[in-house]
């Protein structure tokens, strides 16, 4: 039996109640039954008196019972007063305290209070402001598990780890105590709300471009368990990080030119790199506003079969190719002078040649698998054409890339010439040759074979100059194509900053809910650089740096234990940071609740 003060929404009268905790038989709950209406108060005052006149019931109602209950007690008889006594100084919850009850900052001194704990308030302030303005505040229903959710996406920015220990460290440096089981149903709440993930990610993606995303680049990479047990998604297969002792799953990414995420789909870890392109681009396609697409990737990524699906749905690409494996009638074609112009490519002086289909061509090659590669790579009917770049600048770097090599392989020969030690060793075979079983030696033909080639790359492309086409010519395309060196950076923010492997989950659902949240953290880091860079160039890591510097000290009152929270220092990066996203820092001391 206890007195409950049940309040009105909106409204400052206030019900005071004399209820009992009773559990029900048939369910087994606890349920609360009003025993009194006592009165309505309109303020502090007739709150308290209330409250006092349910003391003075509550203490007869005891009385009345005590007299008529048939069961004899060991203990003394109480009289009215002292009964009524000593309901008033029963311990119960203690009231909520306001802030208006809390001691003003400006009559508290140092010698009142001393340091509880330390907290960071950057990443909440800042990357919490940008995560609720990309819509991710209302990907979940309920309230709690949204709040879980923005704090786990948060501290997968700041501190990235397990999640056990996301638990122990938002509760000791963010002070949000969140415990492990409630983490993980609301992963499983997650997984249920991927697509809207990708689809809010994407929306928020397309806001800062303006009219449809035709550019994107595309890759995959693999993500390792710490384990060796094989599921539906989990799976050996080849693996990017050379970790063929575990698991894997393979990860698709797409993103923007400027390292903005559009989607990405995660398969099981033995799918082929290739298999992956056309269902997850047609998958997109349905889902996201995206107009006519110029894919750009790596040529791993793309197949004959792929190129050729690509071009039966009409959609662009550039793709690196391999220009030592074309047929010798190009290559003399690529060793040319005559068949190259002069541009520049972001502030680099390159020779630019462009190579398309040419029934001559056919007539030089005399062997049949010559003949039937050319017209792979350059059929009549594919449009396709060969645009190939050359620089002094890359040529110097390919030959010292070279001569550190050779030096590397000269010291192992050094060691032993025995070729059965050697022959796992790539580079080896590509600059050495064996004399018998057991010896091997630098072959200086193929050195020179491979010099040829230094300072040139070649792209394939399907992309036509011309009426609407303008802007594509050779230089727009490999300008285009070097920024594929975005996509290789979102993955090492993925895997390194953010860290999305190891991954330590073994359920499917899982499994795909961590990607989620670490994809959910990387679309509002990449947003945050993407805004940075307008007021200053920083990156990722010092952005994330710069928020968990911005701290706060949490004092507490030696005598009244009011707590009291004091702004850290403030550098001028992270105040260009919070200007670049609108958020404004409270500089100033204040109470807390």
């Amino acid at each position: 039996m206890f007195v409950r003060t049940k309040t009105t929404p909106n409204s400052p009268r206030k019900s005071i109640q004399i209820v009992e905790n009773r559990r029900d038989e048939k369910t087994g709950k606890v349920k609360q039954k009003i025993l009194r209406y006592v009165g309505i108060a309109l303020d502090d005052k007739e709150e308290a008196q209330l409250k006092q006149l349910a003391t003075e019931f509550m203490a007869n109602m005891l009385i009345a019972q005590e007299a008529t209950s048939p069961q004899t007690t060991m203990l003394t008889a109480l009289d009215e007063e002292s009964l009524k006594s000593s309901i008033r100084n029963t311990p119960g919850r203690k009231a909520k305290k306001r802030i208006e009850d809390v001691l003003p900052v400006n009559q508290v001194t140092l010698d009142m209070i001393e340091e509880e704990t330390r907290v960071i308030d950057g990443v909440h302030e800042a990357a919490g402001h940008l995560y609720d303005e990309l819509g991710y505040d209302k990907i979940l229903r309920n309230n709690k598990y949204n709040n879980i959710l923005k704090d786990l996406v948060l501290c997968r920015i700041s501190n990235p780890t397990s999640k056990l220990a996301t638990s122990n460290i938002l509760n000791r440096y963010y002070m949000k105590e969140h415990d492990l089981d409630a983490i993980y149903r609301t992963m499983d709440h997650v997984f249920d709300k991927i697509e809207d993930i990708k689809l809010t990610t994407f929306n928020s993606t397309n806001k800062l471009i303006p009219g449809e995303i035709e550019i994107i680049l595309f890759d995959v990479t693999t993500l390792h368990f710490e384990s060796t047990e094989v599921d539906e998604l989990r799976k050996f297969g080849y693996s990017k990080n050379f970790r063929f002792n575990t698991t894997q799953v393979v990860l698709a990414l797409a993103t923007t030119p400027d390292g903005l995420p559009i989607g990405y789909e995660l398969f099981e870890g033995n799918k082929a790199e290739v298999k992956t392109l056309i269902d997850t681009i047609d998958d997109w396609k349905k889902k996201f506003k995206i107009g006519k697409v110029c894919f750009i990737g790596d040529r791993a990524m793309f197949s004959e079969a792929n190129l050729e699906a690509m071009e039966a749905r009409n959609y662009n690409y550039i793709v690196a190719a391999k220009l030592r494996s074309l047929p010798a009638v190009m290559h003399d074609k690529i060793w040319d002078e005559n068949n190259y112009s002069t541009n520049l490519i972001e502030g680099d002086f390159t020779w630019i040649g462009e190579f398309t289909y040419d029934e001559k061509d056919i007539a030089c090659l005399k062997k049949p698998q010559e003949i039937k590669r050319y017209r792979e790579l350059l059929g009549q009917n594919k449009n396709r054409k060969f645009v190939v770049s050359y620089s002094d600048k890359r040529a110097r770097h390919d030959c010292k890339q070279r001569e550190i090599l050779l030096e590397k392989i000269t010291k192992q020969l050094d060691k032993t010439s025995n070729s059965a030690k050697l022959i796992s060793n790539a580079a080896l075979k590509k600059y050495t040759s064996s004399e018998g079983k057991s010896s091997n030696h630098i072959d200086d033909e193929k050195i020179t074979a491979d010099a040829v080639w230094d300072g040139f790359h070649g792209v394939i492309t399907n992309i036509k100059d011309g009426p609407g086409n303008d802007n594509f010519d050779a230089a727009y395309i490999l300008s285009q194509y070097r920024r594929l060196v975005k996509i290789e950076d979102c993955f090492r923010v993925n895997k390194t900053t953010l860290k999305m492997r190891p991954i330590y989950h073994f359920k499917p659902e899982r499994i795909r809910a961590h990607i989620a949240i670490c994809y959910m953290a990387f679309a509002i880091v990449r947003q945050l650089e993407y805004r940075v860079k307008l007021l200053k160039k920083l990156s990722i890591a010092n952005i994330i740096e710069e928020l968990n510097s911005v701290q706060s000290s949490i004092y507490i009152h030696k005598v009244t234990r009011d707590r009291y929270r004091v702004p850290g220092s403030f550098s001028n990066d992270a105040r260009k940071i919070y200007a670049a996203i609108g958020v404004v820092r409270q500089l100033d001391a204040h109470p807390l609740l």
